[in-house]
């Protein structure tokens, strides 16, 4: 009796979690091609983006379409720190070619050039990061 009532308050206790997290709206541009939830797999196009603050590039094991500029940057030692990921998202293919030193195959056109939106998304990927 005790395990049918245990296993009766996981689902309720992963839905309030996920409840508790909601994804910002400075994020919606992101929702294409990432996935923005705790614990769901990373999208073909993009990896999950919950607790990339703070991290190494490549940061989610299982997205395996990492660029070669995304690899070449994670082995230069790369993390993505508000700054980085600010540079990032503004230009993504600047961004990988400074921190590389020559231009290489880049994944990520997106380019978000408004600096407030930038710092908005940053935000929300530091709320999102409490989430985990």
């Amino acid at each position: 009796m005790a395990v049918v009532l245990l296993l009766s308050t996981v689902p309720v206790a992963a839905a309030s979690a996920q409840a508790d997290c909601p994804v910002p709206a400075s994020l919606n541009v992101c929702k294409t091609c990432h996935a923005l939830e705790p614990g769901k797999p990373s999208r073909p196009t993009g990896p999950n983006l919950v607790g990339v603050v703070n991290q190494p590039a490549m940061h989610s094991a299982d997205f395996t379409r990492y660029s070669v500029a995304m690899k070449a940057a994670q082995a230069k030692g790369l993390v993505w720190t508000e700054d980085n990921l600010m540079a990032y998202i503004a230009d993504p293919k600047a961004f990988l070619a400074s921190v590389n030193g020559e231009q290489l195959q880049n994944a990520m056109a997106f380019q978000l050039k408004d600096e407030a939106k930038r710092k908005a998304a940053v935000e929300g990927l530091e709320a999102l990061a409490a989430c985990q």
